[in-house]
């Protein structure tokens, strides 16, 4: 499994994990518009972290070299986009705007956090050792 692929199912599984169990207290606990309102904040944030990661996966595949501003800019565009969302939607009537924003805030903290843990368990070389012999070869040609 690629980094990439592992990226993409340790920010999915937790961001799963809280957004479903998030859903089903708010249909228990208040009521069903809740509950749907805040599944949907959680697709939104999926369909919106998956993609943003495909990208800059594709990003490191083949210009490495800009992979980190890549990823600043793709990370504030996902999360201005969703607060703009949020902002606009918090008053519809056909969605509870609450449940919504606090599902999409949960999942947003929770897909970090796995990206981040993996990130810190993966233990990837980002410059390469040069022997002393490829320096020499480098200056004669």
């Amino acid at each position: 499994m690629t980094i990439e692929n592992k990226i993409i199912v340790s920010g999915l599984v937790p961001t799963l994990i809280v957004g479903i169990l998030f859903s089903i207290g708010l249909g228990i606990f208040t009521d069903a518009q809740a509950g749907y309102s805040a599944l949907g904040g959680m697709v939104l944030t999926l369909a919106f972290f998956v993609f943003g990661q495909y990208v800059i996966g594709r990003v490191l595949l083949t210009k490495p070299e800009i992979g980190l501003g890549v990823a600043m800019i793709v990370y504030l565009t996902q999360l201005i986009v969703l607060l703009v969302l949020i902002k606009l939607l918090m008053d519809a009537a056909w969605l509870d705007g609450r449940s919504f924003g606090i599902a999409i805030f949960a999942c947003t903290l929770s897909w970090s956090a796995g990206s981040v843990w993996v990130m810190a368990k993966h233990k990837n070389v980002v410059i390469e050792p040069v022997t002393p012999q490829a320096l020499k070869m480098s200056k004669d040609d």
